[in-house]
């Protein structure tokens, strides 16, 4: 059955005032996590209260308040983000893949980049004071500056591999952590002394100059992590062992508060703590992973003594104010969306693992979870109509509601509990069910029964994807091939693509096919033009999960690491959209070519009303002969600001104010006004912690926008 395709309203879309210069943004926003689902690379307080976190696809937010409130600042560039630094409460410097570096100086209002003259990933940066700085990244690189990172130049640690950390606990004392190697300076980077610790296939990923003599360094192999200790600057060192509960858990961060007391995280989600300088390790249990496949850990901070931070994928935040004794979740949400459907513009379907299933009535705003009394994985969710829907997931598991998601009764079929993971139905009537092993079951009466159909002979294998073009013309993307029928699934004909795992299928038109996956760990998509009598390769840039054509020239596809690319000639050319995801997208929906749905693991649910297309930001005033709205103040605000503008000539006047997503939430003004300067105050008292946007209009006609930030 082909997706129901129900026009949508369009939302205002916001221009996006950010940060530096003229800048290309994504237009996909998060709806979960909030504020935002990107892996967080990194964390740093300034104090207590203040602190920034940035990550990939240029991630930063910012917290006022401890953590309680989180606020995405925005992407401030399309590169990944690896390390913050705090140099003052409102003084911050960022770095990240091909040598970017950006400071703000006004909390992160806004960015200036500054040119690092290398090329390649630059991995961490430290600020031992407010005017000297240090940078350390791949091939060796290692940047100082002496003007609060208004410029930076070389130095030459005598090294070509990557140096992961930097840490100063003066202008002159510092260390870096490298593979097999920590390297010590006591001349500001002039010269560094190389200590052999590890093999060739060591590395460690972080290091700390506690004190004066005090240096920490995290270490970690294939087959163990350990944490060596240096009293004496570097002169000798003790190493200790940290006995993983996961044996292949590798460890990407650590801090200590102390020379007693200190933590490390790890990939799969786990804290250790010691209370004893390091020589004894244990797992903190006041904080459990939900997911350890999501829970991945990447970087720890402290604010004071008893206060930790800690971040990773899924825009996860972490912390303690009491020295580990408990742990809580400040954002992130750790669960995997496996299908994503919508039945019109407002309402929605997505499920997942541990028998998830979510419903939205508000296009996507709000999300409200269905209790299926199950905690088996669900894989795919359609509906015929707007109250009969079906899911199916593992060990057998197949439901029907007839009321709109409101109740779900399971469904019997002869596959015993064989997973479930391809649904379609052609009609009310006739559908098809994929299994894990290489079958089709087949129901002509809305799931009452339930037949088998076909069984595939290459021995098994995933059936991934059923699409049928209308009754009789239908497709299926399994590991190593593809099947398609002519007649209602009484017969199937295959088409073997060796090596290749093939998620996704979209039969266009009766001569018009097209799917994707991978072959060998390498994208693949391919077409078909004759009914998949013969097939080619078409080229995109990154493994496919999830495919949707609205025409046979409109097409979305989502895959790993949050990509989504696009097509407006039948995939001769697919173009990877500006992203905000980071993590695996699962399935992708649109609504129509403007409004579309994107969900994953690590609890992504992403959004466009545009048809995923960037947008220019500019940050300067919009300037007319008649008109000028000016820069609110304060901002950030709490919770009312300001807000002036100007008229030459009479005009009835509208101010509206927006959030990022683009749904108007205020009108501060509409009134007829005479010319002159006006000042207007506004109240967000019953808005949440984010960035707004508020839009002058004059006589209907929109004037200028400008964004402010409310932090509370």
């Amino acid at each position: 059955m082909r997706n129901i395709k129900i026009q949508i309203y369009i939302l205002f879309i916001v221009i996006f005032l950010p940060v530096i210069g003229v800048n290309a943004q994504s237009s996909w926003f998060w709806l979960q996590p909030l504020p935002t689902g990107a892996t967080l690379n990194s964390v740093d307080f300034w104090d207590r209260n203040t602190g920034y976190t940035c990550g990939k696809a240029g991630t930063v937010t910012k917290t006022t308040n401890g953590g309680l409130n989180w606020v995405l600042l925005g992407q401030i560039t399309s590169l990944n983000l690896t390390d913050i630094e705090c140099i003052n409460l409102n003084t911050c410097i960022v770095v990240g893949d091909s040598g970017y570096i950006a400071k703000t100086t006004n909390g992160g209002l806004n960015w200036v980049v500054v040119p690092s003259g290398v090329p390649g990933i630059l991995l961490d940066v430290d600020f031992p004071t407010a005017n000297t700085g240090y940078i350390s990244g791949a091939s060796g690189k290692v940047l100082k500056s002496t003007n609060g990172g208004a410029n930076w130049i070389a130095q030459n640690a005598g090294v070509s591999s990557t140096l992961f950390h930097v840490s100063f606990i003066n202008p002159l004392k510092g260390a870096m952590a490298g593979i097999n190697n920590i390297y010590t300076t006591t001349n500001g980077g002039n010269n560094w002394t190389i200590h052999h610790l590890g093999t060739f296939f060591d590395y460690f990923p972080s290091v700390q100059y506690l004190n004066d003599s005090t240096i920490y360094g995290l270490f970690l192999s294939f087959a163990t992590t350990k944490v060596f200790i240096s009293k004496n600057s570097g002169v000798s060192w003790d190493s200790f062992t940290v006995n993983r509960v996961i044996s292949n858990d590798l460890s990407r961060a650590f801090r200590f508060k102390d020379e007693t007391t200190g933590f490390i995280v790890t990939q799969y989600g786990d804290i250790y703590k010691t209370l004893n300088s390091g020589v004894n390790w244990f797992r903190d249990t006041s904080f459990t992973p939900e997911n350890p496949d999501s829970d991945v850990f990447l970087d720890i901070n402290t604010t004071e003594q008893n206060y930790f931070y800690a971040v990773g994928s899924g825009g996860v935040i972490v912390n303690t104010t009491n020295t580990g004794e408990h742990w809580q979740r400040q954002t992130g949400v750790q669960e995997t969306y496996n299908d994503v459907f919508f039945i019109g513009e407002n309402t929605g379907y997505t499920v997942g693992e541990k028998g998830i299933l979510k419903k939205t009535t508000d296009a996507g705003y709000s999300w409200n979870r269905i209790n299926l009394n199950t905690s088996l994985g669900i894989k795919k969710i359609v509906f015929t109509d707007l109250n009969t829907g079906y899911l199916c997931g593992d060990s057998g598991l197949v439901m029907k509601t007839n009321n709109g998601g409101m109740n779900w009764k399971n469904q019997n079929t002869p596959a015993g509990d064989t997973g479930f993971t391809s649904l379609n139905f052609i009609d009310s009537n006739q559908g098809f069910i994929g299994t894990n092993n290489g079958s089709i079951y087949k129901t002509t009466n809305s799931g009452i029964n339930w037949v088998h159909n076909f069984t595939t002979s290459y021995g098994g294998g995933v059936f991934h994807d059923i699409d049928f073009y209308d009754e009789t013309n239908g497709a299926v993307a399994s590991d190593i091939a593809i099947y398609l029928t002519t007649n209602s699934g009484e017969s199937w004909n295959s088409t073997l693509f060796p090596f290749s795992v093939l998620n996704s299928i979209e039969y266009i038109d009766t001569l018009i096919i097209i799917s994707g996956g991978f072959n060998s760990e390498s994208p693949l998509i391919i077409k078909s033009t004759n009914g998949g009598i013969n097939w080619f390769n078409q080229s995109v840039s990154h493994i496919i999960t999830s495919i949707q054509f609205l025409d046979n020239n409109y097409g979305m596809l989502c895959g790993y690491n949050g990509k989504i690319s696009k097509t407006t000639n039948g995939g001769l050319n697919w173009i990877l959209l500006p992203g905000t995801a980071t993590e695996r997208l699962n399935s992708i929906y649109f609504v129509n070519s403007n409004t579309g749905y994107s969900v994953g693991i690590a609890g992504q649910i992403i959004k466009t009303t545009n048809g995923g297309l960037s947008f220019i930001n500019n940050n300067q005033t919009i300037k007319t002969d008649d008109y000028r709205l000016y820069q609110n103040y304060p901002n950030p605000f709490n919770p009312s600001t300001q807000i002036k503008y100007s008229l030459n000539k009479s005009s009835t006047v509208m101010i509206k104010v927006h959030d990022i997503s683009g749904r108007e939430v205020n009108t501060i003004l509409n009134q007829y006004k005479q010319p002159g300067v006006y000042i207007e105050t506004f109240n967000a008292i019953n808005l949440s912690s984010g960035i707004y946007f508020y839009t002058l209009y004059t006589d209907g006609l929109q004037v200028s926008t400008k964004k402010f930030i409310l932090l509370k």
